[in-house]
């Protein structure tokens, strides 16, 4: 059976949620509550749960505080948040620290179903892939297990120093190799071990724990020498293209103690490494801590993620495309690295994700993924064209096609009421930002939107209302001049006669005289 736990301060939440889920039928067991996040970070670590169902906000240690915890401590546990709060920087908090999806409050009896559904099966294939890992490995298994806190190091390892190390193919769909190109490769460095750390030396190596496309492993000697490392390691790299022609970049951790916790936090350390890799560089070997050549932090391109988001909701194909190149353009620069590139990417996927819903739609509804799921996707892609071909073949067809089934119909009666209300308070200050703004619409878009629909800019359409309106009080004689420009939204007298002349070739005089002669 597997283990859940919910976490929430309140009480009702937590009860709805245990009697809502059909526990024998998808073989789980409640391994216990907590109504607050240092509670269940205690309770978490002792009954090491397989799913964690997480309120976001709680008093003490809250919910990204407790799933940044988690997410080092239990890195094979998968997190569903519930919250009430749909603020996007608490879906930026559950992105950062990978929780496998989320819910907002009152949770649907249908959506939990669909939900339970998923992690149950993101469950069962990570059961799968470690089955078939353990098949595949010989004497390296201890070295996943560690990582999944499941083993500890060996005897031999005892007393040694260790630098541990995370290699990836640096271009995605070049995985990391199977059992064979792994065996070949640990064969080739034992034969070699002579060259080197004077021959006395242990080697791991492994399939990432976490079923991705990464190879594992760590380097342990008495004197772990820095240049003897980065030879060992090169060397590693060039067998890897001779076996199957796949470049690959490493990301080396600090050198630490051949303890269990240490050669985790080397793991992680690799990971952040390799992360900080330049995407034009190839075959790097990058360690941990060293500054060399490290990129300064660019501000995400917020304009451009603006530009291209209206061109889609705009349905503009040309646009579309032309605005995400620059867009890329500016993630993927030359200094750019693959952490720099994914963060971007998936912040570009969580705000399309909110431009639909603004909508009432959703990225699993245009293009049956999640953006938890295409979050995922995008962090196992290392490279601009793997990322581009993914939102160009997947995301942007989708959501194009989306505005252009929403857009006839919802745009039209956006602009059926922008005409009603210039209609009925043509005489008060109208502004199409204020109204943008109050329809949460881009000002941009409406006043597009508004010149196909109409043929007339706002302001042009906006006056000629105006116009049509003074020139039926100017057939009342008893109203004054002056007063007919207030009642139709003119303060200043004398610009109104202006534009009244402009729009009839008359004047107000000349208008009104040839009404009282009857020539109008």
């Amino acid at each position: 059976m597997r283990k859940v736990m919910v976490v929430d301060d309140e009480k009702w939440v937590r009860r709805g949620l245990i009697q809502s889920i059909p526990w024998e039928r998808l073989g789980l067991l409640l391994a216990g509550e907590a109504a607050d996040g240092q509670d269940a970070y205690e309770m978490a670590l002792e009954q090491k749960p397989d799913l964690l169902f997480l309120d976001m906000r709680m008093p003490g240690l809250d919910g990204k505080e407790l799933l940044a915890l988690l997410d080092a401590e239990l890195p094979e546990l998968l997190t569903i948040v519930v919250s009430g709060y749909s603020d996007f920087e608490y879906t930026k908090q559950a992105i950062r620290h990978r929780a496998f999806d989320y819910l907002l409050k009152p949770v649907k009896k249908e959506e939990l179903a669909d939900v339970l559904d998923k992690a149950v099966a993101e469950l069962d294939r990570r059961e799968e892939q470690r089955r078939m890992a353990a098949e595949s490995r010989q004497d390296d298994g201890w070295f996943r297990d560690l990582l999944l806190e499941r083993a500890e190091a060996p005897a031999s390892w005892a007393g040694l120093s260790t630098a541990g190390f995370v290699a990836r193919a640096d271009r995605y769909g070049e995985d990391g190799g199977d059992a064979d190109t792994l065996r070949a490769l640990r064969e080739k460095l034992v034969r070699e071990r002579t060259f080197y750390f004077g021959g006395e030396w242990e080697l791991a190596l492994s399939p990432a724990p976490d079923g991705g496309p990464e190879t594992v492993g760590a380097v342990a000697a008495r004197n772990l020498a820095p240049g003897e490392l980065r030879r060992l390691l090169a060397a590693a790299q060039a067998e890897w293209k001779r076996t199957d022609g796949v470049g690959r970049s490493i990301g080396v951790s600090e050198e630490g103690p051949a303890e269990a916790n240490c050669l985790r936090k080397a793991y992680a350390q690799a990971q952040a490494a390799l992360a900080g890799r330049r995407l034009h560089a190839k075959e790097a070997l990058l360690f941990a801590g060293s500054c060399e050549g490290a990129p300064a932090a660019e501000p995400y391109p917020q304009k451009r993620e603006q530009a291209f988001l209206l061109a889609l909701q705009m349905g503009s194909r040309e646009e579309a495309g032309r605005e995400f190149e620059l867009l890329m353009a500016s993630l993927c620069g030359e200094s750019a690295t693959v952490d720099r590139m994914q963060r971007g990417a998936i912040l570009l996927v969580h705000a399309l994700e909110r431009q639909l819903r603004a909508n009432d739609s959703s990225l699993e509804i245009v293009c049956g993924k999640h953006p938890l799921e295409l979050t995922e996707a995008l962090r196992r892609r290392v490279d601009p064209n793997s990322v581009r071909a993914l939102f160009e073949n997947e995301i942007i067809p989708a959501a194009l096609a989306a505005a252009e089934r929403q857009g006839a119909t919802q745009g039209e009666r956006t602009v059926r009421e922008v005409l009603k209300l210039i209609e009925t308070h043509f005489d008060q200050p109208l502004s199409l930002q204020h109204i943008a703004e109050s329809r949460f619409v881009n000002p941009d878009y409406l006043s597009r939107l508004f010149k196909k629909t109409t043929g007339h800019n706002f302001v042009d359409y906006l006056t000629v209302i105006r116009i049509r309106k003074a020139m039926e009080l100017m057939r009342v004689p008893t109203y004054k001049n002056y007063e007919i420009a207030r009642k139709v939204g003119y303060e200043d007298y004398r610009y109104f006669s202006q534009i009244f002349k402009k729009k009839t070739g008359k004047t107000i005089g000349e208008f009104r005289s040839e009404f009282v002669t009857g020539k109008t």
